[in-house]
């Protein structure tokens, strides 16, 4: 059975991306399911984050400073909470066709 699409934000994660960030979130939060995924992110909000020359690592990109950690490498979806304080996941983006 495929995982349904959950939408964050203005973004409509592709069933991989879904997959991804069910699998942090459900780390965090009792959940199993995309319908209880798309529940907790319409509280959520996206952005697209893509490496550039002078990469900044992505945990400064989060608010939480880690030395040592590499630069973006590659297309990430961050998403956050859209108004109150919260956890960030940060979700490898899947290859654009």
């Amino acid at each position: 059975m495929a995982i349904e699409r959950v939408k964050v934000g203005y973004v409509e994660l592709t069933e991989e991306e879904t997959q991804r960030l069910l699998t942090k979130v459900s780390s965090d939060r009792n959940i199993s399911t995309a319908e209880q995924l798309q529940e907790i992110m319409d509280n959520y909000d996206s952005r697209l984050l893509e490496p550039q020359e002078g990469d900044i690592p992505p945990e400064e990109l989060a608010g939480e400073e880690v030395p040592g950690v590499p630069g973006l490498q590659e297309e990430m979806i961050e998403v956050f909470p859209k108004r109150e304080a919260g956890p960030h996941y940060r979700i490898k983006a899947s290859k654009k066709q």
